[in-house]
């Protein structure tokens, strides 16, 4: 088994990353609704929102078929599995650097005031303050999804143990990856669950439970349901899974099905586009079914062997586009800060144009120093436990 770099998977990285800084701004100035605020021109609130609503999802799913797809090709085609001390290593110091040059520049600036103890340090620098009520530091609001990511790299070994026993029991690839995709098919039911309880009326506006990753393992899992069908297609290319095929064959035609998906969204009987208020239970249970085909749609043709749209690989190809993707781990974790030291909260700037050049020069330029300081140093030490790149390669047979 070796590792490949595909371009396509960084290009919409950098989109998505850049989707979650347009929102946010849009929040700030003023242009998304919130509680009883309505903005001015809805009809650009609702595209914004509907547009720029899968942005996380598909990061966190991103993270689940790059993660899983070694894991998968172990099981389905019987390649050495990852090695567990080498899996752990590199994922801390992909996450944790990074953060932790973050957390301190936003503790000393804007918490000080805030921090109760060691306990209230502890639970930043492990990344487990989404479980404490009002534990996410001032200017770090975004790093609840960073819980997400730790509770997913922490369960997927077991996750990939489990699937392996099972799928291990039969003889062709093809069988082997759809036993995986039942698992993932339960991850997805178990986050579908959970969203219903952490929506419940009782809880609240707003609760705590509404960042704890259960409620967002769906989209994880459908990245490692893409890490299955991708590596079985790599095995048994004549005999794609069902849906994947279709994807294999019209690749641009998933895109333009993802994009009248989305427009249609916008017209949700269910209510809440154009804000961003917590959604009802019944918004919450409407929306997430939809969210799921969304990403899976803009995904799937990024990740079967040997099939590119020219379309889709000109538009995520782009040189400035890359480099984004390269430094995007670092904007997301900056453009929450750089509001606050801009604006001084999140919300009250008065101009969306304004906001979009401040927030986002501000969080590149952050983020190329981050990269450069912390994250590509913190990255050479990755071949310590045996060779790993830099860029986000996906673990390919060695033909």
């Amino acid at each position: 088994m070796k590792r490949q770099y595909f371009p396509e998977l960084q290009g919409i990285r950098a989109v998505a990353v850049l989707a979650v800084i347009t929102v946010h701004t849009a929040f700030t100035s003023g242009y998304m609704g919130f509680m009883d605020y309505r903005p001015d021109n809805e009809v650009f609130a609702v595209l914004l929102e509907r547009f720029t609503r899968e942005s996380l999802p598909i990061l966190f799913a991103l993270s689940g078929f790059l993660i899983y797809r070694p894991f998968a090709l172990a099981t389905i085609a019987g390649t050495e599995k990852p090695d567990l001390r080498a899996y752990a290593w590199r994922r801390v110091l992909r996450l944790f650097p990074a953060y932790w040059l973050v957390a301190i520049v936003m503790l000393v600036l804007l918490n000080r005031e805030n921090i109760t103890g060691f306990w209230y340090l502890l639970r930043v620098v492990t990344m487990q303050h989404v479980y404490n009520e009002g534990g996410i530091p001032t200017g770090m609001e975004s790093t609840w999804s960073m819980g997400t990511e730790v509770a997913f790299y922490a369960l997927l070994p077991l996750f990939a143990w489990a699937a392996g026993r099972w799928a291990g029991r039969t003889g062709h690839a093809v069988a082997r990856a759809r036993r995986i995709l039942a698992g993932a098919g339960g991850v997805i039911l178990v986050g579908y669950a959970f969203t219903a309880y952490s929506h419940q009326e009782s809880l609240g506006m707003y609760p705590i439970q509404g960042n704890w990753p259960p409620g967002w393992f769906g989209y994880l899992a459908v990245g490692m349901a893409l890490a299955a069908m991708s590596a079985a297609a790599e095995v048994a290319p004549n005999a794609l899974i069902g849906p994947y095929r279709l994807v294999a064959r019209h690749p641009g035609a998933t895109w333009f099905t993802a994009l009248v998906v989305i427009l249609l969204f916008c017209f949700s009987p269910a209510g809440g586009q154009g804000t961003s208020d917590y959604p009802s239970l019944g918004t919450a249970l409407f929306d997430q079914p939809i969210d799921l085909a969304i990403v899976f749609l803009i995904l799937a043709p990024l990740t079967v062997p040997g099939v590119r749209s020219r379309f889709i690989q000109n538009v995520l190809t782009i040189r400035p586009l890359q480099y984004i993707g390269r430094v995007s781990y670092g904007m997301f974790l900056w453009h929450i800060p750089v509001i606050y030291i801009w604006n001084g909260s999140m919300i009250g700037a008065d101009n969306f144009l304004k906001a979009m050049v401040i927030v986002m020069g501000g969080s590149f330029a952050a983020a190329v120093i981050s990269y450069y300081a912390v994250e590509r140093p913190a990255m050479r030490l990755r071949n310590r436990l045996g060779r790993a790149g830099r860029e986000p390669s996906v673990a390919v047979l060695v033909r």
